[in-house]
């Protein structure tokens, strides 16, 4: 049999299927029936699989299998940037593609950051949902000119970045600078001339008003005890007693544990409030407005004592005799849930 008129056949259709293939990948545009421009949230770790699909169930493209073929052969498989994109209509499946893989596409993405997180903290975060770069974070948080426009004498703008749910437009490639910029300007708008005013009128610094802000919100996410807690600590600095904030020695460890240890209280740094009198040097993670208003209004009492109670509230105390029956009261609540535990 002779093989030789089969092959340029072959040949035509071979060729005549990667022509339509690329004509209809490059070329065909994907018209919906809608005035509305679908928004799709691309999010780390989404493949080029799940990319199609979130796409195709929002009629940005009508056919994944064509749009997962493209990004393989054109090697776009693990290049997916997190993000939230709005596609107007009319798009080729070559300009869908472009615009999730190529970085300076401005693009969109909320993120809500939570009070109390240190700057590493929020570089991880943003690196799990934005799939930014967390050491890259965390050195632009050392950015000079940002620390100078805040008027600050520090080595980095931790306490300085307003925790706060945002919507960032990235569109340029030093994704990590665009963020710091916009919560450092967010906490410069918080800095109302209401609270300067109290601060100068208190004699308050910033960054001692910062710190101390940041103490309170490590200790408690109990806002009507924030005001409390913060007379507490203004009342050990009267008395020249250290303030033995287990948050500041959370922040001085290597890494934060579940339970600090006695051997913890003793670890050496300028931010164990167990070892030093007064503030740390600097604030210890990134407090919410609400324990800077705390700060800056501490309530007035006699208590120099405060233990939790196992429900998120406090104990307090005047004297240390009485602060060791709350001390017991919380180690039995401790034992209590434990044995729950074990009875489950």
């Amino acid at each position: 049999m002779n093989l030789t008129g089969l092959k340029y056949p072959f040949l035509f259709i071979f060729t005549f299927v990667i022509f339509f293939f690329f004509h209809f990948a490059f070329l065909t545009k994907n018209y919906r029936n809608s005035n509305e421009d679908p928004v799709v949230k691309i999010v780390k770790g989404d493949n080029l699989r799940t990319a199609a699909s979130k796409l195709e169930e929002n009629n940005v493209i009508f056919n994944k299998y064509m749009f997962i073929a493209l990004g393989r052969i054109l090697g776009y498989q693990d290049n997916l940037i997190p993000g939230e994109y709005k596609f107007t209509n009319g798009l080729t499946y070559l300009n869908v593609l472009n615009t999730v893989t190529d970085p300076s596409v401005i693009r969109y993405m909320t993120i809500t950051i939570p009070e109390g997180m240190n700057i590493k903290q929020m570089g991880r975060l943003l690196q799990r949902q934005a799939g930014l770069d967390s050491s890259r974070f965390v050195e632009e948080a050392k950015n000079d000119s940002l620390i100078k426009l805040l008027g600050l004498e520090a080595e980095n703008l931790e306490g300085y970045l307003f925790p706060d749910t945002y919507q960032f437009s990235f569109g340029g490639l030093n994704r990590e600078r665009e963020v710091i910029q916009v919560l450092a300007a967010a906490f410069r708008k918080k800095m109302t001339p209401d609270i300067r005013a109290k601060m100068d009128e208190k004699g308050i610094a910033l960054t001692d008003l910062i710190t101390m802000a940041s103490i309170i919100e490590g200790e408690t996410r109990y806002e009507p005890e924030k005001s409390i807690i913060a007379g507490v600590y203004y009342n050990r600095i009267k008395k020249g007693m250290k303030l033995e904030a287990d948050p500041t020695v959370q922040y001085a460890l290597p890494e934060p544990k579940k339970r600090l240890l006695y051997s913890d209280l003793k670890y050496p740094s300028p931010y164990n409030t167990y070892l030093i009198k007064g503030l740390p040097p600097g604030p210890i993670n990134n407090p919410g407005l609400s324990s800077i208003l705390a700060a800056l209004n501490p309530e007035e009492h006699k208590y120099l004592y405060f233990v939790a109670k196992g429900d998120g509230s406090h104990r307090y105390a005047e004297s240390y005799e009485e602060h060791k029956k709350n001390i017991i009261l919380y180690q039995q609540f401790l034992k209590e849930q434990e044995e729950k535990k074990k009875n489950k």
